[in-house]
């Protein structure tokens, strides 16, 4: 027997997969963290390899992270379909059992030889490769864990609070984040050991192994707390050629519009979310270059080098303790602070979008995100060197992603096939890693590129045996700082494209902003029945919707653009102009029963373009026992096109003789009219919809 919905989020099940999903979290930013570090240590500083500098380092780890998505996406989802979601949580959570102690393995390799042996180079590139394969590992991991896991929320909870336990769900993986890069950072600084003059003394970086492998075993056993979730296609076909059920899920994207909007939105969030951390990775690694040639020089020349205490010193040196005193001037904490402050906006914006979103999925906060991501980039690429503005701009940023994200992954939850969302969130997935592998190859060539645009002409290599080198080497270094604040001016230039290409694809992005603005950014609207209403193809909203107000609201509850053509019941709404305003130029028509009989051939031609392209129109009737005029437009148009018609009831706070205190504004749809339905037939069930009992609590 299938376990009813929980609707409310005190669910034993959410919480076991909420604690899951966080200690797998936790586990995949500490080792990216301290795989960058160690490898750029070992591999850079240490045995030198040729061709391999701070860039290269961190566009091979975050390849590595990503990789997996690219080649496992598809059987992901099929096995989240074909077997319980709960089953394939638990498996991949003992899976990173095994994958956490080859990172504890891959640390204590260079502790098997004493300092001095010549051994030692290898085993440290050995060690090195190990902890970066443990990153390639838990992006496998994540590739058939998060499919299963966004798969599973709306198969545990009600439509009502998804919103809700999605911000619930990103903002604890974005507290993960913070958590997991801020002890990847504080713990690599207090147990790493030195790399000087051609040497490299290894201290306790195996501690850090042991702990991530401690809390992989704590995650498995918060991953049985969850209640069976049954197989949603267990009949599903395994296939071995991965490109077959990739192609048939990605046409079910496509062939959506909702889906198709979401899964391309969040695939570049993703383009730049992976976009910022490598910047941020690259411009700590410089920075630590930096201080280290200026040691380095400053000896050279019988002086001791000072670096300048500025406002971030300070306040990391008043809150942290005592013992961390010599990992905070490490360049490591200072990136994984960073990285906090972003995941911590994440966070902060993610439960808030949940909240925000009220009962549905609140589309008009994507403008939002996208904007504040846009904005809080641009600031530290312009202004200077004022570090206090960099974690400003950077918690911005965070919010932002928070804003923008949650609406567009519960969009992709609620509307995926129900017998197929883990092949929908996989294939998903895929598309991400597209983006995820165009921001690696984008950063890689712009940092390249800028690289020896800066005069960069002498590496790390070069200065063994040739001290007098050292001057200029760091007058170099100096001129590259400049390198990440130009990568951020593009971030903001790509995110305005990037959020210019989805208002194409969803005209009415900015209007939807507007509505949830109009109510005090927290709408109280309550959108019923969404599942009957198409994914795709020619379809007619007949609605009872007579004012601008009501227009407004069945807007904002559909997931699709909507051509509204509103019949508006006199005297018209005067309120709202600029609402109005912008509402008539992403395509509302407002007319009266009385219109010329040149506007109404404008309506229908209007609308025959519209579904002739697959698109929505929404269309007033008159209410039950009047004749209608438009009921000849929609036979005329349905006839034409074939489109579905779906009756709509939108109850309205002009409408008082069918709102009270308990009855909040709704917008109801009901199921597809036969096609060969009638007038009576659509008004009456217009009017069921009205009646139907309505719980808001």
């Amino acid at each position: 027997m299938n376990k009813p919905l929980s609707e409310t989020l005190a669910s034993r099940t959410f919480i076991g997969l909420l604690l899951a999903q966080f200690t797998a979290t936790f586990n995949d930013q500490a080792i990216h963290m301290v795989a960058v570090f160690y490898a750029v240590d070992v591999l850079v500083r240490y045995v030198q390899v040729r061709y391999v500098d701070e860039k290269a380092v961190v566009a091979i780890v975050t390849a590595c992270f990503i990789a997996p998505f690219l080649l496992f996406s598809s059987y992901a989802g099929t096995l989240g379909d074909r077997f319980s979601k709960r089953s394939v949580i638990v498996f991949w959570k003992v899976a990173e059992i095994g994958m956490m102690g080859l990172a504890l393995f891959g640390l204590l390799l260079p502790h098997l030889v004493p300092v001095d042996s010549p051994l030692l180079p290898t085993l440290a590139t050995w060690s090195a490769a190990l902890v970066i394969a443990t990153v390639f590992l838990m992006g496998m991991h994540s590739t058939f864990f998060v499919p299963a896991k966004l798969g599973a929320m709306p198969e545990i909870l009600h439509q009502s609070v998804l919103s809700r336990g999605n911000g619930i769900l990103e903002g604890t993986s974005f507290t993960a984040q913070i958590l997991g890069t801020s002890a990847g950072g504080i713990l690599y600084s207090m147990l790493k050991g030195t790399v000087s003059d051609g040497s490299f003394h290894p201290d306790r970086e195996w501690q850090i192994g042991a702990l991530l492998l401690g809390l992989a075993l704590l995650g498995t056993a918060t991953a049985l707390l969850m209640h069976r979730i049954p197989a949603a296609a267990p009949d599903a076909r395994l296939s071995w050629s991965w490109w077959q059920p990739l192609r048939k899920n990605l046409r079910i994207l496509w062939g959506s519009k909702p889906l198709m909007l979401s899964v391309t939105g969040i695939a570049f969030c993703v383009f730049m979310t992976l976009f910022l951390r490598q910047t941020l990775l690259f411009q700590g690694e410089m920075n630590k270059e930096l201080q280290t040639a200026r040691v380095a020089l400053a000896r050279s020349e019988g002086q001791v080098y000072e670096p300048d205490q500025g406002p971030v010193d300070h306040v990391l040196a008043a809150i942290l303790p005592a013992k961390l005193e010599r990992a905070s001037q490490e360049s490591e904490l200072r990136v994984a602070m960073l990285f906090a402050v972003v995941g911590l906006g994440v966070g902060l914006g993610s439960v808030a979008a949940g909240y925000l979103s009220g009962h549905r999925v609140e589309l008009g906060l994507v403008p939002v995100g996208g904007l504040a991501i846009a904005l809080f980039t641009f600031l530290p690429a312009v202004s200077g060197e004022s570090p206090l503005l960099l974690v400003a701009s950077l918690f911005g940023i965070g919010a932002g992603a928070g804003f923008y994200l949650v609406p567009l992954y519960t969009l992709l939850q609620h509307r995926a096939p129900k017998k197929s969302k883990g092949n929908v969130v996989a294939a998903s997935n895929f598309v991400n890693t597209l983006g995820g592998v165009v921001s690696v190859l984008l950063f890689y060539l712009m940092a390249y590129v800028l690289d020896k645009m800066f005069g960069a002409t002498i590496g790390e290599h070069s200065l063994r045996g040739h001290p007098e080198l050292l001057p200029k080497f760091v007058e170099e270094l100096e001129l590259q700082m400049r390198i990440p604040r130009v990568l951020l001016s593009t971030m903001s230039l790509l995110t305005i494209v990037g959020l210019a290409i989805l208002v194409r694809k969803m005209p009415d992005f900015f209007l939807r902003t507007a509505i949830w603005l109009r109510a005090w950014g927290h709408n109280p609207l309550w959108a019923v029945g969404l599942d009957n209403m198409p994914l795709d193809g020619p379809v007619i909203l007949a609605t009872n919707c007579d004012t601008f107000s009501a227009a407004l609201d069945l807007i904002a509850a559909v997931d699709r653009f909507p051509r509204v053509i509103l019949i508006e019941r006199p005297p018209a709404d005067s309120r709202a102009p600029l609402v109005r305003a912008l509402a008539n130029r992403t395509g509302l028509i407002s007319l009266n029963g009385q219109a010329p009989a040149a506007e109404w051939l404008r309506v229908r031609e209007t609308g025959t373009t519209t579904l002739r392209r697959g698109g929505m129109v929404v269309l007033t009737v008159g209410r039950s026992g009047e004749a209608s005029p438009v009921w000849s437009m929609i036979s005329e148009w349905r006839s034409a096109t074939a489109a579905t018609v779906v009756p709509v009831f939108c109850g309205s706070a002009a409408d008082s003789t069918i709102l009270s205190d308990n009855n909040p504004p709704r917008v109801v749809f009901g199921p597809a009219l036969d096609p060969g339905a009638d007038l009576v037939t659509l008004q009456t069930a217009i009017a069921k919809l009205a009646a139907e009992p309505f719980d808001s609590t």
